[in-house]
C-alpha cells in the first residue's frame, strides 16, 4: 500500500512516501526553496518524491496530513498569508512592528484556537472541512483516495516511537505548539501509543526559547541552537531573577509573560546579564524540568527507554542530560525531531505500525552521474571520474594533508544534520580549524563542530554513548568527551568538554565507514570533523549545481560529487586523481 504523508506546518513542511512500512522518500521543503525551515504546503516537495520514487498519483491509496488547529486554519484557507507570515517571522529585528509581525504575533501568541487540543468531536468536525482544503492542493489525487488527519503531538510520538525500534518506551514530545499542546508524554508498546499526560501550549518551552532566540538578535524557529552553543560560555547561577516554569509532578506551569510582553521581560533581563548566562540559565531551567519529568514519568511506568521529538529536542546538551539519567536505559531522538519529522509520524499512527529501528536518514533526492558531470562540465572547473576504492582513499589522503572537501554522495539525508552524504570534512585536530571553517562558511564563531568516527572506536573518544549509540548515528545528542578526544582533536571539542559526535557503522554507512577507514589506516584515528554542506544561513545542498555553486563561494579544496572530484582553479587531479599543486 502506497501511503503519502504531508506536512503543512507553518515551519518546516514536508513529505513521506511508504510502501506499507518501507519508506521511500522523505524530505523538506527548505530543500527546495532553499529557505531554511521553510513552511507551508509542500508542493515542490510532493513533485520531487513523486519524481524520486516513480510513482504517480494513480499509486497512491492513502494520504495523511499532520495537524488540525496547527497552522492556523486561517492560513490553510490561504496558503499566501502564510508565505507571508512565514517570512515576517523571519525579520531579524525584534523591534520589528509591520503589519505582517502583527499578524503573526497574534496568530502564534495571542489567538485562542492555538491553545485548543480539539476532542473527538472536533476532529470529525475539522476533518471533513480539511479534506476539501487539502483535496484542493492535491487536484490529481483521486477523489475515493481517503485522507486522514494526525494531531500535531501525536505525529511526533508515533514517528520517534517508530523508528527507534523499541518494543516498550516512554515518548516524550515538546515544542513551541501543535494543536494547542507543547508537551506531552506517551507510553509506546507494540503497535500502540497511549498518552499519559499533555501539557498546554501556554506552558511552553519552545515559545520561550523562540523569544529568547529574537531578543538575542537570532531567527527564532531556526538560530535556537545558538543559544545551546552561547550557554557552555554562562554561568547560570549569575541570574538571580525567578524561575518562570514549574513542575510539582502533574502541572508544568508557565508564570511569566506571553508575546510582546515576554520580550520585554527578557530584554530587561538582557540589560542586567550578558546573553552567555542569560543562555546557560535557560539552558538549565530546561533541562531540569524536563529530566525531572521524565524521570518521574519513567519511574511511574517502569520504562527504561525513552524515545524523543519535538523542536525542543533539538537542544543537543538536553539531550545529554536524559541519556545520562540513572532510569535511563536507551535513549532514541527522532532524527528529523521538528515539525520536519511530522509527516512520517503522521502515517506511523493511522497505520500504527510496529516500530522498527531506523537504519539510516539517507531518504532524500538522488542525482545520476549523468545528471553531475552535466553540472560539473557547465561550471568549468578541473575533475576526474574515479572508481569507488580512489574515491575514498583519495578523500582520507585529502583530510590527512589537512586540505578541507565536500562530499555529495547518493541520497539526500533527511532531517537537519549532514551525516556524510552532504558533508563538508576535515582534520580535526588542529583548533584553529574552526576559525578557517567559520570564515569560509560565514558562521558564527562561538558554535561548535561536530565529529564523526568509526563505531569500533567510540569508547576511545567517548564518555557513556551506549545508551544513545543508536542516536548517535544521527548526530542527535552531545557525550562527554574522554581525555583523549580533548588533547587529539580539540576542533570538536566544545568549551564545556562535550561534542556532539556521529558513530558511524558499517552497516548502515557503509561509504562514509570506508573513508574513515582509509584515513585511519592513514593517521591513526577515524575522528574527522564533519559538517553540513551550506553556506550559512542556507539549507544543506541537494542538487550537484548547488554543491559546486556553494564549492566555488567557500573556497573549499576539493569537491567529491559520486565518483567524481573537482578541484578549485588553482588547484587540480592528475589521472591518478592525485593532488597537482
Amino acid at each position: 500500500m502506497i501511503i503519502l504523508g504531508i506536512s503543512e506546518d507553518f515551519f518546516d513542511a514536508g513529505v513521506t512516501i511508504c510502501n506499507d512500512d518501507q519508506i521511500l522518500f522523505m524530505s523538506n521543503e527548505e530543500r527546495y526553496t532553499r529557505r531554511k525551515n521553510e513552511g507551508g504546503f509542500p508542493y515542490l516537495s510532493l513533485e520531487n518524491a513523486l519524481k524520486q520514487t516513480g510513482l504517480t498519483w494513480k499509486d497512491i491509496e492513502g494520504v495523511c496530513v499532520s495537524g488540525f488547529v496547527t497552522p492556523f486554519p486561517f492560513f490553510r484557507l490561504f496558503p499566501n498569508l502564510q508565505k507571508k507570515a512565514f517570512v515576517s517571522r523571519r525579520e531579524k529585528n525584534q523591534k520589528s512592528e509591520t503589519y505582517w509581525n502583527n499578524i503573526t504575533e497574534w496568530a502564534v501568541s495571542y489567538n485562542p484556537i492555538s491553545y485548543i487540543n480539539p476532542s473527538e468531536g472536533m476532529k470529525k468536525n475539522l476533518s471533513i472541512i480539511l479534506r476539501k482544503i487539502i483535496r484542493k492542493r492535491l487536484p490529481f489525487l483521486p477523489p475515493h483516495i481517503p485522507i486522514y488527519f494526525i494531531e500535531h503531538h501525536e505525529a511526533h510520538a508515533w514517528g520517534s516511537y517508530f523508528c527507534s525500534g523499541y518494543d516498550e518506551a516512554l515518548i516524550v514530545t515538546a515544542d513551541g505548539m501543535g494543536d494547542g499542546l507543547s508537551l506531552t508524554v506517551s507510553k509506546g508498546q507494540g503497535n500502540t501509543v497511549t498518552r499519559l499526560w499533555k501539557s498546554s501550549a501556554k506552558s511552553s518551552f519552545g515559545l520561550f526559547f523562540e523569544n529568547l532566540t529574537e531578543v538575542l538578535g537570532f531567527v527564532p524557529c531556526r538560530d535556537e541552537g545558538k543559544l545551546t552553543g552561547l550557554s557552555a560560555h554562562g554561568d547560570a547561577n549569575k541570574i538571580k531573577d525567578e524561575n518562570p516554569f514549574s513542575w510539582d509532578g502533574d502541572i508544568l506551569l508557565y508564570k511569566g509573560p506571553y508575546g510582546k510582553k515576554l520580550r520585554g521581560w527578557l530584554l530587561q533581563l538582557l540589560s542586567k546579564y550578558s546573553r552567555e548566562d542569560l543562555c546557560a540559565w535557560s539552558q538549565s531551567i530546561l533541562e531540569q524540568t524536563i529530566c525531572s519529568l521524565i524521570q518521574y514519568w519513567l519511574n511511574k511506568t517502569g520504562f527504561k527507554k525513552v524515545t524523543v521529538a519535538g523542536g525542543v529536542f533539538a537542544n543537543v546538551l538536553l539531550n545529554q542530560r536524559i541519556h545520562e539519567l540513572q532510569e535511563v536505559e536507551e535513549l532514541f531522538v527522532y532524527p528529523n525531531m521538528g515539525d520536519g519529522g511530522l509527516s512520517l509520524g503522521a502515517i506511523c499512527s493511522q497505520y500504527q505500525f510496529y516500530p522498527k529501528s531506523l537504519p539510516h536518514a539517507f531518504w532524500g533526492d538522488c542525482f545520476s552521474n549523468d545528471d553531475i558531470k552535466t553540472a560539473i562540465v557547465k561550471c568549468g572547473l578541473p575533475f576526474k571520474e574515479l572508481d569507488s576504492q580512489q574515491i575514498f582513499s583519495f578523500i582520507a589522503e585529502c583530510i590527512y594533508r589537512k586540505k578541507i572537501i565536500a562530499r555529495f554522495y547518493d541520497k539526500m539525508e533527511w532531517g537537519p544534520r549532514a551525516l556524510g552524504n552532504r558533508s563538508i570534512l576535515c582534520d580535526s585536530t588542529m583548533r584553529d580549524i574552526t576559525e578557517k571553517l567559520n570564515d569560509m562558511l560565514k558562521r558564527s564563531d562561538f558554535m561548535p563542530f561536530a565529529p564523526a568516527l568509526l563505531d569500533e572506536d567510540a569508547e576511545q573518544f567517548l564518555v557513556g554513548y551506549e545508551k544513545a549509540r543508536h542516536a548517535a548515528e544521527f548526530m542527535t545528542c552531545c557525550f562527554q568527551s574522554t581525555q583523549k578526544m580533548k588533547e587529539q582533536h580539540e576542533a570538536v571539542v566544545h568549551i564545556d568538554g562535550t561534542t556532539r559526535a556521529q558513530i558511524v557503522k558499517k552497516e548502515n554507512n557503509p561509504t562514509f565507514y570506508e573513508i574513515l577507514k582509509h584515513y585511519k589506516n592513514l593517521s591513526g584515528t577515524s575522528v574527522v570533523l564533519n559538517t553540513s554542506f551550506n553556506m550559512h544561513e542556507s539549507p544543506i545542498v541537494r542538487t550537484p549545481e548547488e554543491a559546486l555553486q556553494t564549492f566555488i563561494e567557500s573556497g573549499l579544496d576539493y569537491l567529491f560529487l559520486n565518483n567524481f572530484v573537482v578541484a578549485q582553479i588553482q588547484n587540480g587531479v592528475n589521472d591518478n586523481g592525485k593532488h597537482t599543486e
